[in-house]
Order: C-alpha cells, then structure tokens, then sequence
C-alpha cells in the first residue's frame, strides 16, 4: 500500500481573517478594552504554526488552497496572500519542494477586471502570482492536472473553476444587472424581497450586507462549471484508464447544512456535474471550500455499482483545515481516504486534532489480497477458532502478524482486507491501538 498526504486549506479571506479571536464573557461592555483585548486569543498563530510545520514535513506531498484568498474583490491583496503562504510552506532551504495548488474563488474575482477584460481574462492576476511565487498553474478555461509524487507512488490532482460566472452579469434579472453596472462601492445594497427592489436600511437588517458591491459577492453570485472543462476532466480520466480521479474546486456541489437565504444557493449546474461525475462509475474525490462548513458527504447511484463521489468540504481557515491520507494499491487503485481534521477551539482559541474520519472507496471487485495479507488472514480466522471469539484487539493481531509486518505494513494489510469486505473493523476513524477487527462469515 502507497500513501499520498495532502493539506487542504479552506476560504481565507483576507484581510478579515485577523478579526477572528476567541470567546470572552464580556458582561461589561464599558470595561478597560486594554484588557479585554489582552484577554482574547487568536487561532490564527496555532493554525499557522501547524500548517507550515506539516506542509515542509517529509510525509506531505501537496497543499491544496479551495479558493477564496481575499474579500469581496480586493485584488490587492492577493500578492500578499500568495507571498504568506509561499513562505509558511516551503523550507528555507530548498528552493521549490512542496507543491501549492490554488483554484479561484468567487471572492477572488475583481469586478473591474471582470468588466475590463472579460470572462477568462479575469484569473489573469492570480494566474501571474502562481507563476511568480512558483505555484502549480491556475485553471481558467480548461482544468489543470497536478501530479503529486510520493514513495513509490503518484497523485493527479485535477483542478476545476467554479468561479467563472462570478460578475457575469448577464445572469442575473435586468434590474439588479443595471444596479450593478451603475454601482459604486458606496451604493446600498438591495432588499431582495421587495418587488421595488428598495434600498436596505442597514440600521433594520443587522448581519446584512450593507453596500451592494459586497452584497453581490454573497447572494448574487452565479458559479458554474463549464462544460467544455466538465469533458475534458471526463476525457483525461478516460483516456488514461484511471480507476478513480481527485477533483479541486472552490464551490459546493450539494446544498449546505445551514438554510441558505439566496437567490443563487448552489451552483448553478451543481446536479449536472454530480451526475456527469457518478456516470464514470469510478470513485471520484471532490475538494472544495465556500460554504465555511466542513461536511463529508459520499453519494452514489446504485445502478452503477462502482460509483461514489466523496464531497469533502475544508472550513474557514479561522477553524481549522483538513489533513488528507490517500491509500493507494500496487495496482494504483484508492483503497480509502482518511481525514485528519485540525480544528480550532473558539473558547480558547488553541488548536486540537478532531476525531478522525476514514472513507472505504474500493469495490470488492477490484480488491487485490497477495499471499502475505492473506496468511495474515488465515492467522487470524485460525486465532478466532481457537478462542471462541469474535472481536481482536490490535495488540493481537500485532502477536499474530510477526515481523512478516513492520511499520505502517501492517495497519496497510487490514485496510485491504477492510475494503475486501473479509474483516470489519470498528473504530477505524481513531488511532489503530484502538481497532477492533472481527472476521466475516464463519
């Protein structure tokens, strides 16, 4: 078994991304703010830290950014961001190592630019500071696939824009379009449920965007995939006989947990991409950020039995970010996925590793067990007769396997026989030291 280890960063949203801090019971609201300030914490420091410790470890071949660096537009920021995290995660002492991936956000998207040079000319800028800072290339009209390489073993990431019909205005009723089109960054946002289309007054609709520039940003913006990159990714994947395919984006392809109040929920041929993708009846990894939420979602059509989509969704980076472990076997398929969820703790604003999350993507079909895994098996279904029992504990095994396993080979050699559907393992999301295996059948 082949291991691939990625990061994926969710929406950073700079600059608010300082304005983030922990929780304080502030009863008095007149009380010295010199020390309620001192009082509060920030996350971002831990998160950071974690990120660029991991990021220039050995064992990480990738990190992916889901879009959305800056706010409502402000490109200006974008060198910066791209500056930042060009440092944080690449080691002073080599020149280019770790591999950054970037897919645009809708946040991302300038308005003048959208207006001055277009539909695709837009991601000019971001284009341009990936190839300053040495990124992978950014995908505009056409995906990108990035190769990530580890110990004996490759990972191509395809990369997807989403935010192609952010200020793509001709989308939207011919009303809010000459709003928009004649807006300044002082103009009032709308109120959506009027028919008049009236102003909001800010002081009547707290939590609301006040300025109708901002407001087009989170209730007006029209995401899609187009369709000329939607074949293309089915192509490639084709064309080289990929058994499963790992797929970045910025934007959702389910609704979010949370009610949304918007006239563009999702994107808008979100059930279009989800059904073009489960048709290649393979596993297909779907990344992407947007919603500040981080859901795991796996949806299948049990007329294809090797379909599943796997939807993994990374959070605000104010809470956290999602660390990745893709298993892959001699024979290059994706056995699973584990999540290693880095969450921050808004009480305290530390940083804690979440309980794990591991995802079974291989069929039963295609699952490949060499003699040495399954001596492995014929131990352990002997031990069980011998014993009288169901369940072995990981202590077990490990007496059972020998030296015939050393090192991650033997917790390589359960998940196979997992995704075989020949064991159960209970608690497989948490450390192995805590597995319980139970043998199938008789």
């Amino acid at each position: 078994m082949r291991r691939i280890r990625i990061l994926q960063i969710g929406d950073i949203h700079y600059p608010d991304w300082r304005l983030h801090q922990s929780n304080l019971d502030a009863k008095d609201s007149q009380f010295a703010p010199g020390i309620t300030d001192g009082l509060r914490r920030s996350s971002f420091p831990a998160i950071l830290r974690k990120i660029g410790q991991l990021a220039t470890g050995p064992s990480c071949h990738g990190v992916v950014f889901v879009g959305d660096f800056t706010t409502a537009g402000r490109s200006e920021y974008l060198d910066g961001v791209f500056r930042h995290f060009t440092l944080l995660c690449r080691r002073k002492d080599k020149k280019f190592d770790t591999p950054l991936l970037f897919v645009p956000g809708n946040h991302d998207v300038n308005r003048a630019d959208a207006r001055d040079l277009g539909r695709l000319e837009k991601f000019r800028a971001m284009s341009q500071l990936a190839a300053k800072y040495h990124w992978e290339k950014v995908p505009s009209e056409q995906p990108v696939q990035v190769k990530l390489t580890g110990k004996d073993c490759t990972l191509i990431l395809t990369l997807l824009n989403t935010a192609v019909g952010s200020w793509e205005l001709h989308n939207l009723p011919e009303f809010l379009r000459d709003k928009l089109q004649a807006a300044d960054k002082h103009t009032a946002a709308v109120d959506l449920g009027s028919f008049s289309g009236a102003e909001i007054d800010p002081a009547h609709a707290p939590g609301v965007p006040a300025k109708l520039v901002e407001q087009y940003y989170g209730q007006l913006d029209t995401p899609y995939v187009m369709p000329q990159m939607l074949d293309a990714v089915q192509r490639t994947l084709d064309e080289v006989n990929a058994t499963f395919g790992v797929l970045v984006g910025h934007h959702n392809l389910l609704p979010q947990k949370i009610p949304r109040i918007s006239p563009y929920g999702e994107m808008l041929n979100a059930g279009f991409v989800r059904s073009q993708m489960l048709s290649l009846n393979r596993p297909l990894v779907y990344l992407h950020g947007h919603i500040h939420q981080d859901p795991v979602e796996v949806v299948s059509d049990p007329r294809l039995p090797d379909s599943k989509l796997i939807l993994i969704s990374a959070p605000e980076i104010k809470d956290g970010f999602n660390e990745i472990v893709f298993y892959i076997s001699e024979h290059d398929d994706l056995v699973g996925i584990r999540l290693i969820p880095h969450r921050a703790r808004s009480e305290d604003g530390t940083l804690v590793e979440a309980a794990h999350c591991f995802i079974s993507t291989l069929s039963p079909s295609r699952a490949s067990i060499d003699s040495r895994t399954f001596d492995l098996f014929r131990r352990l279904k002997q031990h069980k007769e011998e014993r009288s029992g169901d369940l072995l504990f990981w202590n077990e095994v490990q007496d059972l396997a020998g030296s015939n396993f050393e090192g991650e080979a033997l917790e390589d050699a359960l998940i196979m026989l997992h995704a075989s559907h020949w064991i159960e393992i209970d608690d497989l999301n948490k450390p192995n030291k805590s597995w319980r295996i139970q043998l199938k059948g008789k």
